[in-house]
């Protein structure tokens, strides 16, 4: 593995680490207060239908209903379906895992909408940047065509940062429970595709060698 791909992947694992110390010790109450006044700053009852429809096109049912349309089809199921289902369930064990560990409670203001789980890290935020980003990656793999690589890539790159965003705006998380969500989905999606990527290497060779 080259050292920009070590760096992928140990980088976010660092600054997670450090975001977490800084929560711990209280670091980040001012620019979680700053983000939230920032995010909130349009309020209003459209935009608020609007970002909800978005957050919820995050939520479980609609992650799972994506990974089921992926396996669904032939064309997909291997080159997108299993990537994309095998790295969700890893990171669905991983977020529930580490919001036991860390217990943060959720904001102490106005919610728009009901959420009981822990607050740190964001399963919204971790969940789809790393179903977008896996997406993304195949993408750039698989899609020949330039001109769509490059429309697909931008909007896996866009949602994932809007769906994160949303969640703050709702006042069911943090925007340090966002971005430790980002960071870890980013992370550990790459280890996913790099294992992935081992495996077809491994079994084109193997089939090479029947041959």
């Amino acid at each position: 593995m080259k050292k920009r791909q070590i760096a992928l992947i140990v980088i976010p694992i660092i600054l997670f680490i450090i975001l977490a110390i800084c929560i711990k010790a209280e670091l980040t109450i001012g620019f979680e207060n700053w983000a939230y006044s920032e995010t909130t700053e349009h309020m209003s009852p459209l935009f608020t239908s609007v970002v909800k429809v978005i957050t919820h096109t995050g939520d479980p049912i609609s992650v799972v209903l994506i990974c089921l349309g992926l396996l669904v089809f032939p064309k997909t199921r291997i080159k997108y379906g299993l990537p994309v289902s095998i790295n969700v369930v890893l990171l669905e064990i991983i977020n529930y895992s580490l919001k036991i560990l860390f217990a943060r409670e959720r904001p102490d203001i106005l919610r728009l909408i009901t959420e009981t789980s822990p607050s740190f890290p964001s399963g919204h935020a971790m969940i789809n940047s790393a179903i977008y980003m896996m997406l993304g990656l195949c993408a750039n793999k698989y899609v020949e065509n330039r001109k769509v690589k490059y429309i697909l890539i931008a909007i896996f790159i866009v949602y994932p940062f809007v769906i994160g965003l949303t969640r703050v705006y709702l006042g069911v998380h943090y925007i340090t429970d966002v971005i430790g969500g980002w960071l870890l989905g980013i992370s550990l999606t790459f280890v996913v595709y790099k294992i992935f990527g081992i495996i077809n290497h491994q079994n084109n060779e193997n089939n090479k060698c029947r041959y």
